[in-house]
């Protein structure tokens, strides 16, 4: 029993107690991701969870009974408002460290989430709508759902007779509503009157139909802080993201900048300064301002932004980053263990510039290529949200028949 006490006693000192300036500074950094590691090793799907001291977070203003104080303490993510971590102080041995699991787009069944890992003076702020539904079911007919609400969107999925779906949105006449697709990350659009829909429609938000469904903490404000310390073993402020192994694409909106990513990825951003999106190891999509090219494995981009965290620029051509940027970062803390991708050599950045730039002069682009200046390889249409135009009134039934319309 003695012996028992002491174990827990240890973990309580390690965990919770902020730590010293008697430690030197690599045991400060390895004893504070430590203690993320044993506390948020528990984390559940849309989870946040308080990893070391210090940070302050507020929740949603509907939200009540909210506790996130003290390390080792779990939050929903739709719960939150915004986090702010602090920099490590030597002194006190200080350093906040949050970890969450976020679904994004990935598929409800998916063993595994998005990763984020945010340390030092990082600030998050949750842009996406607070999360509303109504339960729903389809009637009598196997109705399809769709990518836009009209009729001559493209069909996503044939839903069956009297399958139950989960209602997350609607347009402002409440003609079509957005339900969550069954066993996925995705949304589409079905005609109101082909379900049965329980509560009141009003209560769900209104949005632009041509705009993503962005769940909690897929769409943010970030800011890092740019404070240096005299030791060469702490990470510089910022956010780690990481996708499951096998998930594929998740897309995300940083800042107003759309980031696609299936890799590990290193984020900074300060105001009047820049966003800094550094590729560890697979491959991240920047889009700003109509622009997009990709950084791969070793390679990172730059979009500047405005005092709000706004892009005020395109983004650049990726170029390869400094491994003292990157060689300390906290990789033994994500769920999937990889190597730092070393920085790319000149030639590779060449080649790498040169491929992108051809795919922004039209040689290799088509509707849906975000790599070209301004609409250089747009036709015009909004070809990343399938078919546009108007509802079809015509035919009030054409979303019913499995395969039709």
């Amino acid at each position: 029993m003695k012996r028992l006490c002491s174990i827990v006693s240890v973990f309580i000192l390690l965990t919770i107690v902020p730590l010293t300036a008697a430690a030197d500074c690599p045991a400060l950094v390895k004893q504070a991701l430590a203690a993320t590691d044993s506390l948020c090793k528990e984390t559940e799907n849309n989870q946040a969870c308080y990893g070391n001291i210090s940070l302050q977070a507020k929740p949603n203003s509907q939200v009540e009974n909210f506790v996130f104080s003290k390390p080792g303490d779990h939050a929903n993510i739709g719960d939150i408002k915004s986090l702010q971590l602090s920099p490590m102080t030597l002194d006190t041995g200080e350093w906040g460290v949050a970890l969450m699991h976020v679904q994004a787009n990935l598929p409800a069944t998916s063993p595994n989430n998005l990763l984020l890992l945010a340390f030092g003076d990082v600030f998050l702020e949750n842009t996406a709508p607070i999360p509303t539904a109504l339960d729903g079911q389809v009637g009598n007919a196997f109705v399809n759902a769709r990518w836009l609400p009209n009729t001559s969107s493209r069909t996503l999925i044939a839903l069956n007779p009297g399958q139950a779906v989960t209602v997350v949105e609607r347009l402002a006449d409440n003609s079509w509503v957005r339900i969550n697709l069954p066993n996925s990350g995705e949304t589409g659009w079905v005609k109101t009157e082909l379900l049965k829909v329980t509560g009141d429609l009003n209560t769900l938000s209104v949005v632009n139909a041509t705009q993503p469904n962005y769940r909690p903490m897929q769409a943010f404000t970030f800011k890092s802080g740019t404070d240096k310390q005299n030791c060469a073993e702490i990470p510089q402020n910022g956010l780690l993201i990481q996708t499951p192994e096998g998930a594929g694409e998740v897309k995300l909106w940083i800042n107003q900048i759309v980031i696609k990513l299936g890799s590990t990825v290193y984020f900074q951003a300060q105001p009047n300064g820049d966003m800094i999106v550094t590729t560890l190891e697979g491959h991240a999509t920047v889009e700003a301002l109509g622009v997009s090219y990709t950084a791969i494995a070793g390679s990172s981009i730059h979009v500047q932004l405005d005092g709000d965290m706004k892009p005020i620029s395109v983004p650049s051509l990726p170029q390869a980053y400094q491994i003292t940027d990157v060689q300390n970062l906290p990789i033994d803390n994500l769920q999937r263990k990889i190597s730092i991708h070393p920085p790319l050599t000149e030639q590779e950045v060449t080649s790498l510039k040169k491929t992108q730039m051809h795919n922004c002069l039209g040689l290799s682009c088509n509707g849906n290529n975000a790599n070209c200046p301004g609409n250089s390889c747009h036709n015009g249409t909004n070809n990343n949200n399938g078919n546009g135009g108007n509802s079809d009134n015509k035919d009030k039934d054409k979303d019913r028949g499995k395969g039709n319309g």
